[in-house]
Parts: structure tokens; sequence; C-alpha cells
């Protein structure tokens, strides 16, 4: 029996995708390799999403003391906890925290065991860049001899996988595999069908400069369409949440543009189904879980060429364009003037996509697949 351990910085719903990502992955994992067990340790957080989901018996989440802060939250024997485990592999999921030096000092200890880094975008350069010369020196110190460390890297999209070799990772070294995502039961997908209703275009994600939200209200502003209305769902620092604000009442759209802040489970579950169309207009996005969510609820989507979803034009599931106000203008355009039944064909087609490539019980048996070949 082989001991396969996850570890991420929080599995709290305020995490975003990663967390959601993480713990079903773990999942998925351990029950495909049933025999085998399973750890998903994290820094112990609030509102963890495992509450009241149904965990296999082989698999263990495990959250250490921590003292949470903005800068960099701190868990003192975070290391020694993982070392404690004796794993036979480990699967780091995200960077910049203090679980990247737990998986440094385990991989000294161990140098014969494999070790699995996870960048999730944050090797991308808006990520570095982002707070100067401070992240800057970390990298150097950190993250950048973890990658030298490891023995796979684990990406999510070929955009990543190309930004990675531009930034001198070995091809040999990396592994694709994509995010996943929970399928919804067909009953309870949304099929809206009637032309003269109100409609609703969703934002789910992280309220963050790069997620482009920016470029949506100008857009809306521009459009001004009378029959839809825009829900912002997300958790964001409050400094942006209030130049979001402001941008609303300067651009007069507080009648259309409703923020609804952080949505979980049920709430989630009745945003998705509420919906007629989703975007997702980023600057930059490694994989872009939302849009995979909202596909699986079979909801047409618009989403910008700085995502790794060219598929979405490709089979005519929604709109790929360029990340610049002309683009989602003209994006948001097309999506107002459509039929309902024309949607509604156009989200059929990325449910079943996201279905056949993207479910958790697509995803899991590839990564155990990785585990097995490592171990």
């Amino acid at each position: 029996m082989s001991t396969i351990l996850t570890i991420t910085d929080s599995l709290s719903a305020s995490a975003g995708g990663l967390a959601h990502a993480s713990i079903q992955l773990a999942i998925a994992v351990s029950e495909v390799m049933s025999d085998d067990r399973h750890i998903l340790l994290c820094q112990q957080d609030h509102d963890e999403l495992d509450h009241g989901m149904l965990i296999p018996q082989n698999l263990c989440v495990v959250k250490h003391e921590c003292y949470r802060n903005s800068f960099y939250p701190l868990s003192l024997g975070l290391a020694e906890r993982l070392c404690s485990f004796r794993p036979d592999v480990v699967h780091l999921r995200g960077l910049w925290r203090q679980s990247s030096l737990a998986c440094l000092a385990w991989k000294q200890l161990n140098p014969g065991k494999p070790l699995i880094v996870q960048t999730a975008g944050m090797l991308e350069p808006w990520a570095i860049r982002r707070n100067g010369v401070i992240k800057q020196l970390y990298y150097h110190a950190v993250e950048s001899r973890l990658i030298r460390e490891s023995d796979r890297i684990h990406a999510t999209s070929t955009i990543e996988v190309n930004s990675l070799i531009h930034q001198g990772v070995p091809k040999s070294k990396i592994v694709l595999i994509e995010e996943g995502v929970r399928m919804p039961q067909f009953q309870f997908v949304s099929q809206r069908i009637d032309d003269n209703s109100p409609k609703t275009l969703l934002f789910l994600s992280r309220l963050h400069p790069v997620k482009g939200l920016d470029l949506l209200l100008e857009a809306l502003s521009l459009l001004r369409p009378r029959d839809w209305r825009c829900v912002i769902a997300g958790m964001g620092d409050s400094g942006y949440l209030e130049a979001l604000n402001k941008k609303v009442q300067q651009y007069n759209l507080g009648s259309m543009v409703v923020f609804s802040g952080p949505l979980l489970g049920a709430e989630k579950e009745q945003a998705f189904m509420s919906a007629d169309a989703f975007i997702l207009p980023s600057y930059s996005e490694s994989f872009g879980i939302a849009i995979a969510e909202a596909m699986s609820w079979g909801l047409p989507v618009i989403t910008t060429q700085s995502t790794p979803w060219s598929v979405i034009l490709e089979q005519n599931m929604g709109w790929y364009v360029d990340s610049s106000l002309s683009g989602i203008t003209e994006a948001l355009f097309g999506l107002m003037n459509a039929s309902s039944s024309f949607l509604s064909q156009m989200g059929e087609r990325g449910r079943r996509y996201v279905e056949s490539r993207y479910s958790w019980s697509a995803v899991g048996p590839r990564m155990s697949r990785v585990y097995r070949s490592l171990i």
C-alpha cells in the first residue's frame, strides 16, 4: 500500500477554484486507487469545503493549525507534519505559500521520492510581477528551486505548458492533466426557451483585476441591453470591490449589474440554473475552472483568447474573443441578439464536451496513472 499526499494552502471556499479542484481530485483519485492511503493536507482556514462532503474511507483530510493573514499564512511545524505521514509521493497544488517550503524540505530529506508541483498559473508573468520585489526574491529563493528539484510539473492547459517551456522547464518534466468538474444532474440543468423573459449573464469567479471585469462593465455601458442583467458573483479584495462599484455608478449600470458576493453550495447551483450565459473576460488564465463548470450546466460561454478555451469557438459553444473592449463588446452583442433556442443548443454542445473530457470520472484515472508510474 502506497501513501499519496496532496498539499495545498487552503480548502476554504474563498480560496477559489484551486481549493474546489484539490478536494475533488483527491476524492476522484482515492476512489480509483482504493487500495492506497490518500492524505489531503492544508493549512487551517474557515468555511472549508469538505464539510458535508462524502469522503472515501481511504482519504484523510488534515487541517494544520494556521495563523491566517493576508500577506503570508503561517503554520508552525507544517514541514514536520508533512514528513510524519511518510508519503511515497507528494503533490503540491499552488505556489507562493508555506506549502512550497514544506515540500522543499521534504524533498531534501527524501530525494528518491517523487514530488509533483502544480503551478496553477502562478508562474505566469503577471503573477510573478505582482507584489514586486518581495515576490521576485521569494521566487528565486524558493519557487525556482522547487521547480528544479521536482520530478514532474503538473500543468492544466496547453497555454500553461508552453509558458513553462518558455521559462526553461524541460518538456519531458511536464504532465498535462486538466482540472475536472462535478457534473450536475441533467434534470437540474437550465434550458431557457422563452425569448420574452429577462435573461441573466453570470460571472462567477474570484474578483481580481486579472479577470477582466473592467472590460465587462465598460462593454455593458456601451450596449445597455434592456432585457439582460449581469450577476457578478465571487469574493475579492474590498478595495477592488469598491473600485468596481464606483465603475457601476460611473457608467450608470445600477439597474443592470448585481454584485451577489460569494456563492456556495445550493446558492452557487441556483446561480448556474438561473443563468442564460456565462462570461469570464480574463486577461490571463491557466485553465479557467469556472468556464468548465458553466459548460457543465449547459451555459454558452464568453471568454477570451487569454484562456485555453479555443474549443469554444471551434465547436460553436460560445464566443472566444480578444481580451479587449472591442472583443468583449462584439461577443456580448452576439449573445444578446441570439435566440434562446440558439443559446440552448450552444450550451448543450458545451455540456456534452465537458462531460466527456473534464468530469472527475475522466480526470481521476488519468492522475492515478501518473502517481502509479512515479511510485
